[in-house]
């Protein structure tokens, strides 16, 4: 499926927005609150509406009040879309408080969206039948968000993130997959226990059986069996010191990780604290270029081109008239207006009449040449005359005109003397002519710049100079908009690495932990000096698996402690004692059934996730390395993708081996998740109706080499999916510019949209 065209009237926080779409890459610019989060919503929202049921859901609703146009007026909008077999459709939707849907075939015009079923609420299912997938695996396949990055990468290795992938595959949610539910089933089996464990609930019913079966036997015994259990008492004395000691180290490792973290979450809002002062003074000291109507360049630009154009002309203008007046002097433009007036109207017949008469002579019949002679120039001095004093009443004859052979000659001299003068006079005057209109648009042009410098309040001074002076002032403007977006950054870098705490909070806890830290050692000098490679997180996890160990330790000391305790007492009614142990074994029995449930749904999950994992690792296998080979410029030449577990592996140039969960930066992460979410998109879609990818600024991790060709591979892979990338950086937008050439690709930039009248 293709997005072609998408117009919302009213929808959140945008309004009078329309796009045409191209089939490629298609990058959207905005600022931040320019709607971009806005857009890809109402995108999903056109797409499956805002319900699912019948019923009206509690967060359905909230969503689609959310949504209202903040400007109040219409709450609608239209998307039209082409599928792969060339089929067009063009879904109206208005969501107002009665929702109507209407599902256009643009091939015919008919409204088909009751092909599809009717539900409340406007919901026609279209979007499922031509896509062959719900609401939620369209936006897990079509939709990578920077928060949903943001989240999934942060301290995560290239495993984890295939972890997450893979439960987008297989449930269209990050939280929910089949790896979790094994996690829950393992969860439930240990706390069951097996038959080798301890303290699960199985082995303590198991034991409490044995327990009650033995003390029904216990007798002259008792007090060996209680000797036997306190020698376990002091084993578990033993294990609860060893486990203190451990978890105390544990902690101590902890707290130091822990506190370096924090440390370094301070130096970071710090420094962002510096960079968003630096850009905050510069912007004031750029404060004076704030409002400069930068957005005259263009106007000035084009009058500037047609202004230079013009004055050059003018110039070779000049020169040419120049020559042309020179090529005539005063003399002979006064004979050519004198004799003009006779000499133009003369017709062929006329000149051919004076040839004949002034050189009759010489070819014999004189007098017949001289009448015919007389006669043409009669014709013609009356004409002149008619011109003169106004032509004769119709039907007069002018009067004849004798005419010599001399005159005749002397008629024809002067005839070829206006041959001779008519082109250069001529020319001279068209050149006169020409220079003045070139003039005047000159001047139009002149006076219309410096209206636009006026009104960029730049005056007093001549073209050149004004022009110059915009100039330098547009790239003040620049640099203040520059300034501001960089302050802006990096107090959002700052606000990300506080995640809603304070500068104080942190530091707050940076010294509540190294107090901690402090007071352990002094409890404990031994284990100063302690280091470990684990991370923080790996720490905590065994710092809470000590604990729950020694917690664990402890009940059973206590518990061998009252066994002790209880077995040199006197024992119970055997009647009491037989009613337990048939209360426990009744217990061991369903605990039992609940394992070998819990064992078969185990391996029947694994066995579908497996089929799932088997048919998706390959998919993303020879993208994912195609990508990360073309993004890295060779740094990482092949990625694999385990069918099994779906962990990544990269192969390490420096070693020439292949690493599962290599120590790789931030922005490799995100890299490497957003390739496989591509992987991903591009799997489903070969299973039915390819999707749209829709990117919401997910590279702002990338650096300004890796940028690009990312970029370029969005472009190159826009050949096979349509790519819809929103972001507000103005890198992206210039390189958009520089490379993303024809019809295949555009460029929205939100501010600037237009609604089409057909919504109107």
């Amino acid at each position: 499926m293709k997005i072609n065209r998408i117009e919302l009237p009213g929808f959140g926080c945008i309004s009078d927005f329309g796009a045409e779409l191209s089939p490629g890459l298609n990058l959207f610019f905005g600022e931040n609150e320019a709607g971009k989060s806005t857009l890809q919503s109402a995108i999903c929202a056109m797409l499956y509406g805002f319900y699912e049921n019948d019923r009206a859901l509690k967060d359905e609703t909230a969503r689609h009040d959310r949504f209202r146009p903040w400007t109040g007026g219409v709450y609608r909008g239209a998307l039209e879309y082409e599928l792969t077999d060339g089929a067009r459709y063009e879904i109206r939707r208005d969501f107002s408080e009665e929702v109507t849907t209407q599902l256009i075939d643009a091939a015919t015009g008919l409204d088909i969206s009751a092909q599809f079923g009717r539900l409340r609420h406007g919901n026609v299912p279209f979007a499922r039948r031509h896509l062959g997938m719900s609401r939620g695996v369209f936006q897990s396949c079509a939709f990578i968000s920077q928060g949903e990055i943001f989240e999934v990468t942060k301290g995560a290795s290239p495993g984890q993130i295939g972890d997450a992938v893979a439960a987008l595959a297989d449930s269209a949610r990050r939280d929910v997959s089949a790896a979790r539910a094994i996690e829950r089933l393992d969860a439930a089996t240990q706390r069951i226990g097996s038959d080798r464990a301890r303290t699960a609930e199985l082995p303590r019913a198991r034991e409490h059986l044995r327990r009650a079966r033995e003390e029904l036997k216990a007798g002259e015994e008792a007090r060996l069996h209680a000797a036997d259990r306190a020698r376990d008492l002091e084993e578990r004395r033993t294990l609860t010191n060893s486990l203190r000691n451990r978890l105390a180290e544990t902690q101590a490792l902890a707290l130091q990780a822990q506190a370096s973290g924090l440390r370094k979450r301070v130096e970071s809002v710090a420094a962002a604290e510096q960079e968003a002062h630096e850009k905050a003074v510069e912007a004031k000291r750029l404060s004076a270029y704030a409002s400069f109507p930068a957005s005259l360049r263009d106007d000035l630009m084009s009058l500037r081109g047609r202004w230079t154009t013009l004055r050059d002309g003018l110039i070779r203008l000049q020169a040419d008239q120049r020559r042309a007046a020179g090529a005539v002097s005063d003399d002979e433009r006064l004979q050519y207006e004198t004799i003009r007036s006779g000499m133009e109207s003369l017709s062929s017949d006329q000149l051919h009449a004076l040839h004949s008469a002034a050189f009759a002579g010489e070819r014999g019949g004189v007098l017949a040449a001289i009448a015919a002679a007389l006669r043409a120039l009669t014709r013609a001095l009356v004409g002149l005359m008619g011109r003169v004093l106004g032509r004769p009443r119709q039907g007069e004859t002018p009067p004849p005109l004798a005419v010599s052979a001399e005159e005749a000659r002397a008629l024809l001299e002067r005839h070829h003397r206006y041959l001779e003068l008519r082109p250069r006079v001529e020319a001279a005057q068209r050149l006169a002519a020409d220079l003045n209109a070139q003039e005047a648009a000159l001047a139009t042009i002149e006076r219309q710049i410096l209206a636009l410098l006026a009104a960029a309040g730049i005056s007093g001074i001549d073209i050149a100079e004004g022009l110059s002076a915009f100039e330098k002032s547009a790239r003040c403007h620049s640099q203040y908009q520059a300034a501001i977006t960089a302050s802006s950054e990096a107090q959002r870098r700052r606000d990300a690495v506080l995640a809603g705490r304070s500068s104080n909070e942190i530091e707050k806890r940076l010294n509540d932990c190294l107090q901690i830290l402090a007071d352990l050692l002094a409890r404990r000098p031994d284990l100063a000096g302690a280091e470990s490679a684990l991370s923080l997180e790996q720490l905590t996890q065994d710092r809470d698996r000590l604990k729950d160990e020694l917690h664990a330790a402890q009940l059973d000391e206590r518990a061998l402690d009252e066994e002790v305790r209880l077995l040199l007492e006197r024992h119970r009614h055997a009647s009491e004692l037989e009613e337990e142990a048939a209360l426990w074994q009744l217990e061991v029995m369903r605990l039992q059934k609940a394992r070998d449930a819990v064992a078969l749904a185990r391996s029947m999950i694994e066995e579908a996730m497996e089929r799932v994992y088997r048919d998706f690792a390959p998919a993303v296998n020879t993208f994912l390395s195609e990508g990360i080979e073309y993004v890295t410029e060779g740094r990482y030449t092949r990625a694999h993708v385990d069918p099994a577990s779906l962990k990544v592996s990269l192969l390490v140039p420096e070693t020439g081996q292949v690493i599962t969960d290599p120590p790789v930066s931030h922005g490799t992460r995100t890299m490497v998740y957003v390739l496989m979410r591509i992987g991903l998109a591009q799997h489903m879609s070969a299973i039915g109706e390819p999707v749209p990818l829709v990117l919401d600024d997910p590279f702002v991790d990338l650096d300004s080499r890796r940028l690009p060709l990312m970029l370029d591979f969005l472009m190159q892979l826009s050949s096979r999916m349509q790519v819809l990338f929103f972001t507000k950086e103005e890198a992206a937008t210039r390189w958009f510019e520089d490379h993303a050439h024809g019809t295949d690709h555009r460029l929205h930039e939100l501010t600037q949209t237009k609604l089409s009248p057909s919504l109107l």
